[in-house]
């Protein structure tokens, strides 16, 4: 069984559904796995330990330097090939590792949360519990910003955003507030977005003691709707789930963990469009493999209590198979 705890950098990030995933991607010596986003590392590195070769790539240039950084010199150093680039590239990146490695690969790992490391730094702008610059860009390649967004943007450009990334009720109240305020002054940092945001929403936590006990700050899916935005989030996630899919060998796996119900929406419908084995146009079968879904796997209640940021993460299993073996679940 995988330590839960293991990371390969001295941070607070904890790889969520660590022990589940490997379960589910089963990695042996031999394979060869993707880890589009490698984060924090801890599931990289748990893959590694079982003696399977990784690829893992992540659009934060910062961690893939860590992972190199920290592997240099390493068996598992050897074994790892770490590549900056978003999991929407998956595709030919992938198939470039499957023609030198002469075989498709085992799994396809996608998680889709963000390490504490990056939550918690001001500089990238992504919490609204930290000031810092209205950036948000998690690829220093990307150009647009949050900044950008919110100063620049049409009224109902900015409210249409917030209500289709974040599923904002308010988006036109917050929408029409953001204009009021950049016209005295252009919002410049976080703590300016989030005031604007408590102009519509006057917020009182509720409970005591730490911020399990407390209400969700509204501010919390508006910042998600602008994040997403900027990083192009969905985009890549729709690019990626088919590559993924396409890339595994019969019995290989992919594994997605998501966050929040827009993603984990589009997760289940990109399976379920993949369950069925490929037709012709006439309807005649033309491949010998298809592919099954796994029952949703949810964190344990010691996970939740050993990590409360865990608390709505799923995670959600594609398995190539063959045709004779085909049951949808």
């Amino acid at each position: 069984m995988v330590d839960v705890m293991v990371a390969f950098r001295a941070s607070m990030h904890i790889s969520v559904l660590l022990a589940e995933t490997i379960a589910a991607l089963a990695p042996k010596t031999g394979d060869w796995l993707v880890d589009g986003t490698l984060g924090g590392g801890g599931h990289t590195a748990a893959i590694l330990a079982t003696g399977a070769d990784v690829l893992a790539l992540d659009w934060d240039k910062a961690a893939v330097d860590a992972a190199e950084q920290h592997f240099v010199g390493t068996p598992e150093g050897a074994r790892l090939v770490a590549q900056h680039a978003g999991f929407g590239e998956l595709a030919s990146i992938v198939a470039q590792e499957a023609s030198v490695r002469g075989k498709p690969c085992a799994g396809v790992l996608l998680d889709l949360g963000f390490s504490s490391d990056q939550l918690d730094d001001a500089g990238r702008g992504l919490s609204y519990l930290h000031d810092g610059p209205l950036d948000m860009r998690l690829d220093s390649r990307r150009t647009l910003t949050a900044a950008e967004v919110l100063n620049t943007w049409r009224e109902e450009d900015l409210a249409d955003v917030l209500f289709k990334f974040g599923e904002e009720p308010k988006s036109r109240h917050i929408a029409r507030a953001v204009v009021r305020a950049r016209k005295l002054k252009p919002l410049a940092t976080t703590f300016d977005f989030r005031a604007v945001i408590e102009q519509v929403y006057p917020f009182k936590a509720r409970g005591k003691g730490n911020t399990t006990a407390r209400r969700a700050h509204p501010a919390a899916r508006v910042f998600q709707a602008l994040r997403v935005l900027v990083n192009d989030e969905m985009g890549q996630l729709a690019a990626a789930l088919p590559a993924a899919a396409a890339a595994l060998a019969v019995d290989g796996r992919l594994a997605v963990i998501t966050f929040q119900p827009l993603e984990d929406r589009m997760v289940k419908q990109v399976f379920r469009s993949l369950v069925k084995v490929p037709e012709d146009a006439v309807g005649r079968q033309i491949g010998k493999a298809g592919f099954k879904v796994w029952p949703k796997i949810v964190p344990t209640k010691a996970e939740l209590a050993a990590n409360p940021r865990a608390r709505s993460a799923k995670l959600r299993v594609l398995e190539k198979v063959l045709e004779k073996d085909l049951v949808e679940s």
